[in-house]
């Protein structure tokens, strides 16, 4: 026994060469070579089929490939099944991950497409390219190698949402007011120029917001396929819009915007501050005078009393 592997050690989905040792109503016990037979179930006997009963599919001495499905070490239960697992489960896909699938359906809507998971994904076509398309089919057929990028995966709603565009760097969620970016200007127009810094939308920089002072045209500035630095000034997923700036005296702006944010005190508030300046003054002078006053009082008790 002392070659025998330890259920402890196994894991699943691991792959062994069985050989059934007992049929039994409920499924099979099988030897892998472990400390104590593992249990083929009978729903795992044949893939995609019903088994309705076990001896009619297997008999003793029967070899073949099975997965350790579920482990239960401190029970020393190992459960098999003949049903090869996909390479990816559920808390393996992650947004943005870049895969490549095949095409298994092609649908008026969309495409699935199996990428080793739990099920299959589905490309809508709004996904299959960046510019409009007429029908999946004019873009892939069954049986095509595909390049995808994972946009959803819920185990939850047994839902994956796979896209054939490459996503942008940046997320909505990813991009804040005040952030700073280098990018490169993608087209100009008359009111603003447009800079790419990987959203999925180019952001625009008004043409008030290209430089410090005045701005004739945006093309005095920059020019397309020049890098340059914005600052974020306001995003909106929701319209799929983001507002830059190239300014670069921002804190000094800020801070003089704020100024010119304060209001303008009335002839009668003026008087107001005046007043009370005039009395807090006179205050002061009182309690420095008492305070002199006390000193000497207590310079003439002093001498007094020597």
């Amino acid at each position: 026994m002392s070659d025998r592997i330890s259920i402890s050690s196994i894991k699943p989905k691991m792959k062994f060469n069985g050989t059934v040792t007992k049929v039994e109503l409920a499924g099979a016990r099988v030897d892998i070579g472990a400390e104590r037979d593992a249990l083929l179930h009978i729903s795992e006997v044949q893939p995609g089929k019903i088994t309705t009963r076990v001896a009619d599919v297997l008999k003793e001495g029967d070899t073949f490939p099975v997965w350790a499905k579920q482990v239960i070490p401190d029970k020393g239960i190992v459960l098999l099944t003949r049903v090869e697992p996909p390479p990816l489960d559920w808390s393996d896909l992650q947004r943005g991950m870049k895969l490549t699938g095949k095409v298994v359906k092609v649908e008026d809507f969309g495409a699935f497409v199996d990428i080793g998971a739990p099920k299959d994904g589905l490309v809508p076509v709004g996904m299959m390219a960046r510019t409009r398309i007429n029908k999946p089919s004019d873009v892939v057929k069954e049986g095509d190698e595909i390049t995808v990028w994972v946009t959803k995966a819920s185990k939850k709603e047994n839902r994956i949402g796979l896209s054939m565009v490459e996503p942008p760097e940046l997320d909505w969620n990813d991009i804040r007011p005040g952030q700073i970016f280098t990018g490169k200007v993608t087209r100009l127009e008359r009111f603003g120029a447009f800079v790419d810094i990987g959203a999925e939308r180019e952001g625009m920089v008004h043409v008030s917001e290209l430089a410090n002072g005045y701005i004739g045209q945006p093309s005095d500035v920059v020019s397309v396929g020049e890098e340059v630095e914005v600052r974020v000034l306001e995003v909106n997923a929701k319209k799929k819009q983001i507002k830059l700036s190239m300014k670069t005296d921002y804190a000094a702006e800020q801070a003089e915007a704020e100024a010119d944010d304060t209001p303008a005190l009335t002839p009668m508030q003026v008087a107001f501050q005046a007043a009370q300046q005039q009395t807090q003054g006179a205050a002061a002078s009182t309690r420095s005078k008492t305070a002199i006053d006390r000193k000497e009082h207590e310079d003439i008790f002093a001498r007094t009393i020597q």
